[in-house]
């Protein structure tokens, strides 16, 4: 339950909390928007389509983006959309190898492009 100011007196909405003046989801597909347009720079020629219910696919290219003390993992999937996940530098520490190393990976996302599962494959060789 979220709360505002009605002529002084607390009223009860069952809407998303609000942080800023703005709600989370908000806020979240503002992120999302400013995830967007880096990438745009870094990859002038992806197509970063929106998807308002959410996906899933293979990543077609991977980038770490730093920005307002955050650091960002953002994924560009082969059918042109783009899904992130903000990281913690212990987690980069422990997991950036892995994602640089997996000859292939899959991310399920939601309706504001946030990362909510991730599968890496792991390329298995028999021994000599």
């Amino acid at each position: 339950m979220s709360y505002t100011e009605n002529e002084g007196r607390q009223v009860s909405h069952p809407i998303q909390k609000k942080v800023g003046g703005k709600s989370v989801n908000e806020q979240e597909l503002e992120l999302f928007q400013q995830i967007q347009d880096s990438v745009q720079k870094c990859k002038p020629n992806c197509g970063c389509r929106h998807y308002p219910q959410g996906g899933k696919g293979f990543i077609e290219d991977s980038l770490f983006i730093v920005r307002q003390h955050k650091i960002i993992w953002a994924v560009i999937l082969f059918d042109g959309a783009v899904a992130f996940k903000e990281v913690s530098p212990e987690w980069l520490e422990v997991f950036s190898e892995i994602i640089v190393d997996s000859p292939s990976i899959i991310v399920e996302f939601d309706r504001c492009h946030k990362i909510v599962e991730y599968i890496t494959h792991q390329d298995k060789v028999l021994p000599d």
